[in-house]
């Protein structure tokens, strides 16, 4: 059985963190490795790529790639229909409200695109458990870094309300014994999701955390303002203790930011490079004949793994 192994690319706008991510794909397909490549980024990078319209639904490009686009407005659906369903199951007398009003008014609330993302990829995590590789081609960095801190920031609200929620129950508890003395008391609902929400977030924490589970790879142009960006990811990223695996130099320029400036700034992680390409990488073929004659094997990346 195959052991999933998560490669998030992030990076600037504009850098070819899409570009980057397709040609990785496109290398672990051709060793024999099964591959989904999931876009989470709105602009659809992937579908002009490779020529081709992707939806949700994986689509099938050769027998062991295959490709799809998260759809965040549908997965924001989701996720509030799931939550709706959540509370009327543990507040029956809701039900007299009609609380779809509420939740179509909370898909407007800040942070709805994190959970949206979360989601998702917990549930690419669990359907797609038995292949080799999840490419995940990310947003912008803005949301990128939200995504990454959604648990630790989740897990210290949930800490709180865990704490808040045994503290009433206590108190219920000490009430009923006084009235009902040796009655069998229900269950705790509230409390039994609140850590069925936290489990959810540490699993998640351990995922982003550990090397073993994740590589996260920060593509990058030979330019001032690129070179900048990917060292507030790296800082960002080191705070909530995920680390970049290796930066990724994508040479679209012929000049730029020298190599020996690029390794300094970065070091210890590995660079890796993809040669400055003339023509646009569009299209299978044209990916295909870059990886050939400009031997893109990813090594530097790929043996880190």
């Amino acid at each position: 059985m195959a052991k999933l192994q998560t490669l998030f690319f992030l990076g600037k706008g504009g850098t070819g963190k899409s570009t980057a991510s397709a040609l990785l794909s496109l290398v672990l397909m051709e060793q024999g490795k099964k591959v989904l490549l999931a876009s989470f980024d709105d602009a659809h990078n992937q579908s002009d790529i490779f020529e081709t319209r992707f939806s949700d639904k994986a689509c099938t490009l050769e027998p062991c790639l295959e490709v799809l686009q998260i759809d965040r407005n549908k997965e924001i659906k989701r996720y509030l229909k799931k939550t709706a369903q959540n509370v009327k199951s543990s507040y029956a007398y809701l039900t007299a409200f009609n609380l779809d009003n509420y939740f179509d008014i909370l898909k407007f609330s800040p942070g709805m695109e994190e959970y949206a993302l979360v989601t998702a990829f917990m549930g690419l995590q669990t359907k797609y458990k038995n292949y080799d590789y999840l490419i995940i081609d990310m947003p912008p960095t803005a949301l990128s870094l939200r995504f990454f801190n959604l648990p630790t920031l989740s897990l210290t609200w949930i800490d709180q309300l865990e704490k808040l929620r045994l503290d009433i129950y206590e108190r219920k508890q000490i009430v009923s014994r006084i009235k009902f003395a040796g009655k069998e008391f229900e269950r705790d609902k509230v409390l039994s999701r609140i850590r069925e929400i936290k489990s959810d977030y540490l699993i998640l924490k351990d995922i982003f955390e550990d090397p073993q589970k994740s590589t996260l790879l920060a593509v990058f142009n030979r330019d001032v303002l690129s070179v900048a960006e990917t060292r507030r990811i790296i800082e960002q990223l080191n705070s909530l203790n995920i680390h970049l695996k290796g930066v990724i130099c994508n040479d679209r320029m012929e000049e730029g930011v020298n190599g020996k400036q690029i390794q300094n700034e970065f070091s210890p992680l590995p660079v890796q490079k993809i040669p400055y390409c003339a023509s646009s990488l569009i299209g299978m073929d044209a990916l295909k004949q870059h990886i050939d004659s400009c031997h893109v094997t990813f090594d530097v990346i790929l043996n880190e793994n």
